[in-house]
């Protein structure tokens, strides 16, 4: 390795994915050493753990290393399936590893302005943790949700001064509006894009007697800015005064690329008529008129139904009204596509 042309070994390390094999390779010599730090370090994995967190703040403590970082990810799991476990299921948990695990999330999260070129942050929240001794513990909803808030809000303090373009946030249990007034504390938003999902409602009835719904995700969202061009909503469950389709709406000027999944159109009552999403996609085709793409997930949009003992529950509209909706979806869609089409022919 030590005589291999300089050309070769750029070219080994631009094929090299593996982050353990690049800071191997980056031991071999200095000059190895100089090609390869900018590639180990451009994203960092902070895993749900102490330590790993600690790591990541002695990366934040060499600024030679941490101006490399292009991209944080918040506890990455390969096949990882969401699981919320019943009532008493849970492991027992030190609480003051679970206090000292938020204390240093909380540290690293609010410092990753530090990353001062910084492009993207994924936010991925799984109900479990590591352990100092290498264990997977799961987590009792409070402790849970308290991580979430707290991640959360060292987030939003980090990126009022941070050069993050996106952030995505996955698994997200929505709790009480108040507990994310943070949110509003961020009044010149950076972002271009904003991706969010939210654990189904139908997970959360067995996890936690306290709270078996979702709260609006609109709480979460952030403040409406000129800069934003992709917004990506998975699972809204719960409606709001000011809900998704006002939010979209008011970033006309500046949204590009929409992407929405289960989605659901509100009925308080059998009585109350329905916001028909055939109104809303007629809406939408008529108003964003920057928009140059739109992405649906097979789970089609619906609506839903007050129940006094379920809270909103899937409500099926007549086939009769379904077709029209899906009619006026694919007229939307295609106006999007020709005006893409147009829009690239200019070019």
């Amino acid at each position: 390795m030590k005589d291999l042309p300089i050309e070769l070994v750029g070219a080994v390390v631009e094929s090299v994915t593996s982050t353990s094999d690049l800071l191997s390779l980056r031991s071999v010599n200095a000059t190895c050493h100089r090609l390869v730090t900018p590639h180990a370090f451009r994203k960092i994995n902070i895993h749900n753990s102490i330590q790993s967190a600690q790591d990541c703040q002695s990366i934040l403590a060499s600024p030679s290393l941490a101006t490399h970082v292009r991209e944080v990810i918040y506890d990455p799991r390969d096949h990882a399936q969401f699981c919320l476990l019943p009532v008493g299921a849970h492991d027992a948990c030190d609480e003051l590893e679970i206090a000292d695990l938020e204390v240093v999330l909380t540290e690293t999260f609010c410092a990753l302005s530090g990353f001062t070129n910084l492009e993207s942050v994924t936010l991925n929240f799984w109900p479990s943790f590591r352990s100092q001794d290498g264990t997977e513990v799961q987590e009792h909803p409070f402790w849970f949700t308290n991580r979430q808030i707290a991640v959360l809000h060292a987030m939003h303090y980090a990126i009022k001064s941070s050069s993050v373009r996106s952030l995505t946030l996955n698994n997200v249990v929505l709790i009480s509006s108040a507990c994310y007034d943070f949110v509003s504390s961020v009044t010149d938003s950076p972002l271009h894009h904003f991706s969010m999902s939210v654990v189904a409602n139908s997970e959360l009835g067995a996890w936690s007697g306290s709270k078996a719904l979702n709260g609006p995700l609109s709480s979460l969202l952030p403040l409406s800015n000129a800069n934003l061009k992709s917004l990506n909503i998975v699972f809204d469950h719960t409606p709001s005064a000011d809900g998704i389709e006002e939010f979209i709406v008011r970033h006309k000027a500046s949204l590009r690329r929409l992407e929405l999944h289960a989605c659901s159109s509100y009925v308080p009552s059998i009585s109350t008529p329905i916001r028909r999403w055939s109104t809303i996609w007629k809406r939408f085709e008529e108003e964003l008129e920057s928009l140059r793409k739109i992405v649906m997930g097979n789970v089609h949009q619906g609506y839903a139904l007050l129940d006094g003992a379920s809270g909103y529950i899937p409500h099926l509209p007549l086939p009769a009204l379904a077709g029209e909706d899906e009619k006026d979806y694919l007229q939307f869609s295609n106006h999007v596509n020709l005006r893409s089409a147009l829009a690239r022919t200019c070019l």
